[in-house]
């Protein structure tokens, strides 16, 4: 949802914070539900992310990281600076995730929303349930991928 010109969601996960981490931060799992990526889980490291054909190629940076609590991290989009905080937190056996994406211009929102609806509602799931299977990512071009996921047009 968008709140305060800000691109908010919430979502509880039937796995606990170690695994929901491990989803966020490493590559192969990235790549297997958000987008291809050269993350790497170190403050100052500076990745890319493949959001082509929309958004093109995001450059990123990790600016805050608290494990497995906090991941903070500036996303450049079209040359507009935003940042993405995702929160973990256990529920009983499971983890809340609570994520902020800030800074959006008022036309970016609704594709962002929608996008972290989907990611987060429904692809990072596949991730965690172990139906998308991290070990079928590849590096290609300097970017980690995911075989089930169709190359960038």
């Amino acid at each position: 949802m968008i709140e305060d010109g800000n691109v908010v969601h919430e979502v509880r996960y039937p796995h606990p914070v170690p695994a929901v981490w491990d989803a966020l931060t490493d590559p192969s799992a990235l790549a297997a539900w958000l987008m291809p990526n050269d993350f790497a889980l170190t403050v100052g490291h500076r990745f890319r992310l493949d959001a082509r054909p929309r958004y093109g190629m995001i450059d990123g940076e990790v600016l805050d990281v608290d494990p497995p609590r906090l991941l903070r991290c500036r996303w450049t989009i079209e040359g507009v600076p935003t940042t993405v905080t995702v929160r973990l937190h256990a529920d009983g056996d499971g983890t809340v995730l609570h994520l902020e994406h800030v800074r959006l211009t008022p036309e970016m929102r609704p594709d962002f929303d929608g996008g972290w609806g989907q990611k987060l509602g429904t692809d990072i799931d596949l991730v965690l349930a172990g139906d998308r299977d991290p070990e079928r990512s590849y590096v290609d071009d300097g970017l980690r991928r995911h075989s089930d996921l169709e190359a960038p047009g």
